[in-house]
């Protein structure tokens, strides 16, 4: 009786250190990479996004003039464009990643000039100058 308290003694903690290590062989920790090119050009979306956004508010509310706004934005919609040409994305993501775009903007409006001018908004966001992504050549795929 003794000896199996002993064993039993030893195999308990031996098990709860050993345990994370079995875990963790099930599942891949390096799965998601933050230094991976895919998360770079994530980032870089979320930047351009969050661009967009602010430039969007700060025209709203009269802080960038017209001519400001417009060269801002005309940048920051060419970096997306590149982005998503750099994702080499199906046209399918890429409508779904230009609909994101154009809700967030939406948003940013819908928050300055209230929920009244919501038709409005739609009708100016439907339009705006989209991106304009260039074709796709044969090594890149589709």
């Amino acid at each position: 009786m003794i000896i199996a308290i002993a064993i039993l003694l030893t195999l308990v903690p031996a098990l709860m250190i050993i345990w994370p290590f079995i875990l963790g062989l099930r599942r891949d920790e390096f799965e998601y990479d933050e230094g991976a090119p895919q998360a770079d050009l994530m980032r870089r979306w979320d930047a351009a996004v969050a661009g967009l956004a602010s430039a969007e508010l700060d025209h709203s509310l009269g802080n960038l003039s017209e001519h400001d706004y417009g060269g801002l934005r005309a940048q920051l919609m060419t970096e997306a464009a590149d982005l998503m040409r750099e994702m080499e994305l199906s046209e399918h993501e890429e409508e779904q990643m230009l609909s994101g775009l154009r809700d967030e903007i939406l948003a940013v409006r819908s928050r300055i000039e209230g929920e009244g001018g919501d038709a409005r908004e739609r009708q100016d966001a439907e339009n705006e100058p989209t991106l304009s992504m260039p074709a796709r050549s044969p090594e890149q795929g589709q």
